[in-house]
């Protein structure tokens, strides 16, 4: 493969995964029959560029939110298109030089083109998981075991150590109220300001080291200190009912996530018993991955827009899923299935550069 400049490669790539993608420059007349024609917001040398294809390509540049609507006069929409312009252009050069014939040129377009392919049976999936029938009749052919069972009102507070938690515990005895002490000294921000208030919970997504202090505390006591992932706590019960059912539309979120995790792994165990793979090297069988995976050199920068079954949180649980917002009290939130959302491409050269994003909020709490 011939030398060229250093960012030749990174472009073309950002060509082949974010065109294919988005759907640049596809002939309207083959969209399927009664669909509207979409939006040209310009060509390039007579091939169109659609206005729909410009705001999914804001949205995984991270220019605008999924729920956003595209404003033809925002900035998002100017880089968007800019950028856009300029891969057009240089695929085109591309093309007119012959790099397209390239073997190592034909393999990442044949990725990407493979990706898209991938990418359009998890949209069928989306489709299928979204369809209220089927999220209403796996609903109600739950709706018994999702009444079962005992509900807690728990109050907290989280400590650094078990010094601390001791002395707190102290004040408490001697009469000083939880809630004040909650605000004063908790170290988990988010229930502070209402006492530590950690709303009900069902008793089966507690912790089994909470669990068996609850079940063993009469209203109005105090439990611990107990230590948990997330530090020192002091609990008090303050409330226990039997557990209602949660509303549909509650539930609507996890079962959708459940249909979509359910069809994939279906899918991809039948897929894989029926086709012939051969692997160059077997994984072993007590093998597991650990740690940071880094890719090979020669690997495409650009990660799949959808992500691989097998990507699909393998061990999910059985509908349904714990009722907490958060998963377990006390313990890591169970893995569901993960959205399907586009990863941003990189940006090409001299084009606009896309706002910082935020950085990432990490730490565990203790909030069902």
């Amino acid at each position: 493969m011939s030398t060229r400049a250093p960012f030749k490669v990174g472009l073309f790539l950002t060509l082949a995964l974010a065109l294919s993608a988005c759907g640049l420059g596809r002939d309207s007349a083959e969209d399927g029959a009664g669909e509207v024609s979409p939006i040209v917001a310009a060509t390039v040398n007579g091939r169109p560029i659609y206005v729909e294809d410009v705001r999914a390509y804001a949205v995984a540049r991270g220019w605008l939110q999924e729920t956003e609507d595209l404003d033809a006069n925002s900035d998002a929409f100017f880089m968007a298109l800019e950028e856009l312009i300029q891969i057009r252009l240089f695929a085109m050069e591309a093309e007119t030089r012959g790099l397209d014939r390239e073997s190592e040129t034909r393999r990442q377009l044949e990725n990407a083109r493979e990706r898209v392919l991938a990418n359009s049976i998890y949209d069928e999936i989306d489709q299928r998981a979204n369809d209220p029938e089927a999220i209403e009749r796996l609903y109600r052919e739950n709706i018994n075991r999702l009444g079962e069972g005992e509900e807690v009102q728990l109050r907290h507070i989280q400590f650094d150590t078990r010094e601390a938690a001791d002395a707190a515990k102290r004040r408490l005895e001697q009469g000083e109220r939880f809630e004040a002490l909650a605000f004063e000294l908790s170290t988990e921000r988010d229930t502070a300001p209402d006492g530590g208030d950690l709303g009900f919970s069902a008793l089966g997504d507690l912790s089994a080291s909470l669990r068996q202090e609850v079940e063993r505390t009469s209203v109005g006591s105090l439990i611990g200190p107990i230590q948990l992932p997330t530090g020192w706590h002091i609990f008090r019960l303050d409330d226990r009912r039997a557990r209602g059912v949660p509303s549909l539309e509650t539930l609507r979120p996890r079962i959708v996530a459940w249909l979509r995790y359910q069809e994939i792994t279906q899918l991809d165990e039948r897929l894989a018993r029926d086709a012939r793979i051969e692997r160059l090297r077997q994984p072993e069988e007590t093998m597991e991955p650990g740690g940071e995976v880094t890719a090979p050199a020669d690997a495409e920068p650009d990660a799949p827009l959808r992500p691989s079954p097998d990507a699909v949180a393998p061990d999910a649980p059985p509908f349904p899923f714990p009722m907490g917002p958060g998963g377990i009290v006390g313990e890591a939130p169970a893995q569901t299935p993960a959205p399907i959302t586009p990863t941003p491409a990189p940006a090409a050269p001299s084009a606009p550069s896309a706002p910082a994003n935020a950085p990432e909020q990490t730490g565990d709490s203790a909030t069902p």
